[in-house]
């Protein structure tokens, strides 16, 4: 007997490092598990190349990048292979490819097959955080080079207008919860 094939609901969070995503992603997470959905939500694998001695932030490189990137798409393709119903992504793959050519230049076969990804297994919605905050040491990112946030935020809004890709910026958050954002979302 064949299994029937889910066709996920897939939501990317998108912004520079140290916005809010990963505290997003779980509190969205956790308001549709409570309505019953199977949910996935794919955390951000830099952490976890850092975590593995793999070079991140200003001292990245070219493979490096391709590594969290490649993974990045791996964890969304297992999860929509396992079945769930909503994916909620820390990070695209689109972020991660201003964090690539941010550090290693314009880079085409990389584009291009962000690209066709992206049109293969496409965002159903994707949510761009404001620059808010502080930056706190989580011992992964820089949290002394606000530059760097800046200009990943900054190469991300021009990419989003260029390449014409669709989302939705959330709102300057009322509160420091920013629990709003997860009722525009949910």
């Amino acid at each position: 007997m064949a299994m029937k094939e889910v066709v996920p609901y897939k939501i990317g969070l998108i912004s520079t490092h140290g916005t809010g995503k990963t505290t997003l992603a779980y509190e969205i997470a956790s308001q549709l598990k409570k309505r019953g959905f199977k949910v996935k939500v794919i955390s951000e694998v830099a952490t976890e190349a850092f975590e593995e001695g793999i070079p991140i932030n200003e001292g990245t490189n070219l493979p490096a990048q391709m590594h969290v990137l490649l993974r990045h798409m791996a964890e969304e393709l297992k999860a929509v292979a396992r079945g769930y119903e909503i994916i909620i992504s820390d990070r695209s793959v689109y972020d991660n490819w201003v964090y690539l050519e941010r550090k290693c230049g314009y880079q085409q076969f990389a584009i291009d097959f962000i690209r066709e990804y992206a049109k293969q297994f496409s965002y159903n919605a994707l949510y761009k955080l404001p620059l808010v905050g502080e930056l706190k040491d989580d011992g992964v990112r820089d949290s002394q080079n606000k530059d760097f946030q800046q200009d990943i935020y900054s190469r991300l809004t021009h990419f989003l207008r260029d390449s014409g890709v669709e989302h939705t910026e959330l709102p300057m958050p009322n509160t420091e919860f920013r629990g709003e954002w997860t009722e525009i979302i949910v």
